[in-house]
């Protein structure tokens, strides 16, 4: 991505912004910042390099698409384990009044509180698709805090609030793993279903077979639900997984392979259609790059 993106690194532990900032960093050689703790929350999305974390008294070995959740009030502190490999990580730093603002809107902003407060999990190894989707949502954070453009101050609280939402999400899911359960919605089942399985082979067929229902109703519910059909929803879910895989140093016909598409042809042609540019053009756009 362009360079003006990227943060040089200094030392400064304190928030000038009252809600949140978000840095992307890259470092050969980090200079040694000791063990401390700030009265925010960070969080660490950790890109690529060799680096060891310490939070608390745990110590984490990072590894690509890595999170890591500092609460206030715990100490903490990274060191580089080689520099042969640059360090390339976005830091997000949440204060305090903000994020119990965001729980007063609705607690599920909150859940965090749950495993990184009280249980002191401070990190999470991801899967590659729950990795794609958070950092292509830090990444249209970090592009609407350096763009100047109209509703700018509303758009960095919305994007804000994404990353902060999808971070909630993937918690209470490691903890509560998918199953069916008696009362949950349809529309919540088939949703949750999709999600799960994205990089499978999917249909309406194939749906209403799992289910037990017919394709006709499920078709409706799609349409009464999201505005739009089956295969439309699965072609969109996979395209925000492409564009995620894509901003990584990802090749474009495997994120395009492990996203579920099968043929690259009708993947190409439902990129540009959704996006007006081909998948290269959109790389170029929006990557970020490593430190030469």
């Amino acid at each position: 991505m362009k360079e003006k993106l990227r943060t040089e690194f200094n030392q400064r532990q304190n928030m000038i912004e009252p809600d949140f900032e978000l840095y992307y960093y890259t470092d050969n050689n980090l200079h040694r910042v000791s063990t401390h703790k700030h009265d925010y929350y960070e969080i660490l999305f950790f890109l690529e390099g060799s680096v060891t974390t310490v939070v608390g008294d745990s110590t984490y070995r990072l590894e690509p698409g890595d999170l890591v959740i500092v609460p206030p009030g715990i100490f903490h502190y990274s060191h580089i384990d080689t520099s042969k490999t640059p360090y390339r990580r976005f830091t997000l730093w949440i204060s305090e009044p903000f994020f119990k603002r965001m729980v007063g809107l609705d607690q599920s902003f909150g859940y965090l509180e749950k495993p990184v407060v009280h249980e002191k999990r401070y990190h999470y190894h991801l899967d590659r698709i729950t990795s794609y989707n958070i950092q292509s949502k830090i990444l249209r954070l970090l592009e609407s805090m350096h763009y100047d453009e109209f509703g700018k101050h509303v758009q960095e609280r919305l994007c804000c609030c994404d990353v902060l939402l999808t971070i909630n999400q993937m918690l209470y899911e490691q903890d509560h793993p998918y199953e069916l359960k008696e009362g949950q919605s349809l529309a919540e089942s088939l949703f949750n279903y999709i999600k799960m399985h994205i990089d499978e082979d999917i249909s309406l067929e194939s749906l209403a077979q799992t289910f037990y229902i017919s394709k006709y109703y499920i078709s409706h519910l799609f349409k009464s639900h999201v505005g739009m059909s089956v295969h439309q929803y699965i072609i969109k879910k996979r395209l925000d997984l492409v564009c995620g895989a894509i901003l990584s140093d990802t090749d474009i016909t495997k994120a395009c392979e492990q996203a579920g598409f099968k043929n690259y042809s009708n993947f190409y042609r439902a990129f540009v259609k959704e996006y007006g540019m081909s998948p290269k053009e959109f790389r170029e756009k929006h990557r970020i790059e490593p430190a030469r």
